[in-house]
């Protein structure tokens, strides 16, 4: 950031413009008019979203390490698709963490790590889905197997807590378009209600009141990540604005001196020469 850069682009003339889409009424993102002031804000924010992204994918590699940990300790020797996806997640996650916390990192570099850590958090909370797959030894006759309509793999709330913390964290931590953390949310929630619904629903016909609990805490979720991310997002620009203002002013204030230095030497060297 430095003069001539912000004579080019004039404070007064800064403004925002809010980018809309068709698929949603509401405002979804603020951005400046000038190409070149939004590539700088993205300079000047590029270490708070790697710091963001690193807490994101620190949070994710906790809960799948956690939940490979108690898939492990669980009773039972029967092989499922979450207690082999677990340790990948949290291996893909590790290696992702290692990638982004590097001291040279380009914003271009750190949205493609957003995105990734955005496609493998949809995998993790889909895999935790309440799918009726079980890969194992079968159960002993005259016994209800791992697949019956009582089994803990198909609980129609299996899996949402996992959705609600993929979802806000993607709204609030991984420095991805807002667009993009909506389609995302909406992609994982529509994901668990279509494998509730076929895999939970014919075994179970009562569950319609757990999935309505499920949509509501899913819609709260969506609503508080993005009365966040907003929120978040603009002060975030206005504390750039406050920042560019400031420094702008500075350097201008030194070239006015500069400028009387060179137009009034003399006078300068009579006000600071003591009296004879």
């Amino acid at each position: 950031m430095n003069g001539p850069a912000m004579e080019e682009v004039p404070f007064p003339s800064v403004r925002t413009r809010r980018r809309k889409t068709r698929f949603l009424a509401v405002t979804c993102e603020d951005e400046f008019d000038c190409k070149e002031l939004e590539t700088l804000f993205q300079k000047y924010n590029l270490k708070l979203e790697q710091t963001a992204t690193l807490k994101a994918l620190a949070i994710l590699i906790l809960a799948a390490s956690a939940l490979a940990l108690v898939e492990l300790l669980s009773a039972g020797s029967r092989f499922t698709v979450s207690k082999g996806s677990h340790p990948v997640h949290c291996v893909i996650f590790t290696s992702l963490f290692i990638v982004t916390n590097v001291k040279y990192l380009q914003v271009t570099q750190l949205q493609q790590i957003a995105r990734l850590a955005l496609l493998f958090s949809f995998t993790f909370a889909l895999l935790c889905c309440p799918f009726p797959l079980a890969l194992g030894h079968s159960a002993p006759q005259g016994t209800m197997s791992a697949q019956g309509p009582d089994a803990p793999s198909t609980k129609p709330e299996q899996g949402v807590w996992q959705l609600m913390l993929v979802t806000f964290v993607a709204y609030s931590l991984l420095p991805v378009r807002t667009l993009l953390a909506v389609l995302f949310a909406i992609l994982v929630a529509a994901s668990h209600f279509i494998v509730t619904a076929t895999s939970v629903t014919s075994r179970k016909p009562h569950v319609w009141t757990p999935l309505v609990a499920n949509a509501v805490l899913l819609f709260g979720v969506n609503l508080s990540g993005v009365f966040v991310r907003v929120l978040t997002e603009r002060a975030q620009r206005k504390a750039f604005l406050q920042a560019r203002n400031c420094i702008q002013q500075r350097l201008q204030l030194e070239d006015e001196n500069e400028k009387q230095r060179q137009n009034n030497p003399a006078a300068l060297s009579n006000f600071i020469s003591p009296p004879s």
